[in-house]
């Protein structure tokens, strides 16, 4: 019995080539994502630094936004480490432990931005709001927060056992936990801005935008400076809550690449949005409250922490020398409408 014809090489060296390419498709929008956005925290982190105090610094949202930009820029590290290892060497062992942290990072990192949304919550509602604010977000973070810890441990099954486990094969395989989740994260950050929308007709500012950094001078400097937050950081949530959407739509239609690149780059979206409204805050104080350059007097004060937009209220640290419009008084600023200065 003869043996059969071999294949013609010319036929088959198409074929692995195009297989290779097809393999490794799903890894370069990944690496996009994880290159840029990593590249975009490294100055938000200077900028972080430098714009801040050491009484700041100490502060939980502080914190958090270092936390979330640190680990930010590990996961686009890592993740762009293992993508371009699955290209460059397609036959290599993954590395388990780089892996499973890339992918508790990958489902929890985003958490650190909603995070410090919730403490800013907490400091723009009064104490007796504050259970019938909070129980539905908190309990659809409870919902989340199940999700996924069975997702995790599913996935570090599958990780463990020699399985292919990333973004994109997790989606083509188990849609069900990404369409739970991401319903449940777009549910959340609806109501959040949701909740920020009816705040703002409630007060009557929906129409009026300089009105929405009037703060309670009669409470503390941190609260008020957590309150100015909320409303700029609330503002900044419109495009991961755009993001949830698009992630949502896409695992719905099948298109698994297209979601996973999305869910991706929404962490990213979430910790950006979070950290540039605290370096917004710092920035775009001082020049309210520097910005009228006609004849005035100098007066000395210590570091202003948080003033309101029509009548200024400034309290102390360090010395910053603020010139009043006019020539007056913080209590005579009300002459000048709401071109008064937010938080310093």
């Amino acid at each position: 019995m003869s043996a059969p014809p071999p294949v013609p090489t010319a036929l088959v060296v198409p074929n692995i080539i195009e297989g290779y390419v097809e393999a490794i498709r799903p890894a370069f929008p990944f690496i996009m994502i994880l290159t840029v956005f990593a590249a975009m925290l490294v100055p938000l982190l200077i900028m972080l630094f430098a714009l801040s105090t050491p009484q700041t610094r100490r502060g939980p949202i502080f914190i958090l936004n270092t936390l979330a930009i640190c680990l930010g820029i590990l996961l686009g590290v890592m993740g762009s480490h293992l993508w371009l290892s699955s290209i460059l060497s397609p036959f290599a062992v993954v590395s388990i432990p780089e892996d499973l942290t890339f992918t508790i990072l990958d489902i929890w990192l985003g958490w650190f931005a909603e995070g410090v949304l919730l403490i800013r919550i907490t400091a723009a509602f009064p104490r007796s709001q504050l259970l019938a604010v909070l129980a539905f977000p908190i309990a659809i973070k409870v919902g989340r927060v199940v999700v996924n810890v069975l997702f995790s441990i599913h996935w570090i099954k599958i990780t463990l056992r020699g399985g292919l486990a990333n973004q994109f094969s997790i989606i083509k395989t188990q849609p069900v936990w990404f369409e739970v989740a991401f319903i449940l994260e777009l549910v959340d950050n609806g109501y959040i801005s949701a909740l920020f929308l009816w705040r703002l007709v409630d007060k009557g500012h929906l129409f009026k935008p300089k009105a929405i950094g009037r703060v309670d001078s009669r409470k503390s400097s941190s609260t008020s400076r957590l309150q100015n937050l909320f409303w700029i950081a609330s503002t900044n949530f419109v495009f991961p809550l755009i993001f949830g959407v698009a992630q949502v739509v896409a695992i719905f239609i099948g298109e698994a690449l297209l979601s996973a690149s999305l869910q991706m780059a929404n962490i990213y979206v979430e910790i950006i949005a979070t950290v540039f409204a605290t370096i917004w805050s710092s920035t775009a104080s001082f020049e309210a409250a520097t910005s009228h350059t006609g004849s005035g007097t100098t007066s000395s004060y210590n570091h202003p922490t948080i003033v309101r937009m029509d009548r200024v209220t400034v309290s102390s640290s360090d010395n910053a020398n603020i010139r009043f419009p006019g020539g007056g008084k913080p209590e005579q600023w009300d002459n000048y409408g709401s071109n008064g200065a937010v938080a310093v």
